[in-house]
């Protein structure tokens, strides 16, 4: 019975796992806006995101050219964008 109960909390955590790895903060500058998608030119190419207009934490003009910075899940989906302010 421990050994199940150890298994599917095993389980649990690596899908977890596999679920946090594929998300993150990505940086860069704005490229391409079309419709909800946003097309960010990273250090390693581009990356597009969906910015959801109601679910989506918004801070700044997102607009072609501004940099930005965006937590983004595995699916490709922005929980926050937001556009980095640049020191004078």
């Amino acid at each position: 019975m421990k050994r199940k109960i150890v298994g599917m909390i095993a389980a649990v955590l690596l899908f977890t796992g596999i679920a946090i790895a594929g998300s993150g903060n990505t940086m860069g500058e704005i490229t391409k806006i079309k419709g909800a998608m946003v097309t960010i030119k990273t250090s390693d190419g581009e990356k597009t995101v969906h910015v959801d207009p109601a679910g989506t934490k918004k801070e700044g003009e997102i607009k072609v050219g501004a940099m930005v910075s965006a937590d983004v899940t595995s699916k490709g989906h922005a929980n926050w964008i937001k556009v980095m302010e640049h020191k004078k």
